[in-house]
């Protein structure tokens, strides 16, 4: 019996594609980014990477300047996590 995982793979992947190059935008969007590889341009729109990036970056300054600003709250915050994890102890071991 011969393997056809392999060639069975290979075929969805080209039906699949033929597929999605019936919509039109998608053959258009296809037809820039080749141009643009071609004469070497690269498109304006930020990547979905550097997007989450700059997100998590934002979202760090904020806890930081959350920080700095409410020295009392990350106190109380840090009291209420300790007295958590007192119980849990208590319990596992009581």
């Amino acid at each position: 019996m011969q393997n056809k995982l392999i060639p069975g793979i290979l075929l969805g992947a080209v039906i699949g594609g033929a597929a999605t190059l019936a919509d039109k935008s998608t053959r258009q969007s296809l037809k820039q980014s080749i141009k643009d590889r071609k004469e070497g341009t690269r498109s304006q729109k930020p990547s979905a990477i550097n997007n989450i990036k700059d997100e998590v970056f934002y979202w760090k300054d904020v806890v930081e300047e959350i920080r700095r600003n409410n020295p009392e709250l990350e106190r109380s915050l840090k009291d209420a996590k300790n007295t958590f994890v007192e119980r849990k102890n208590n319990r596992l071991n009581g």
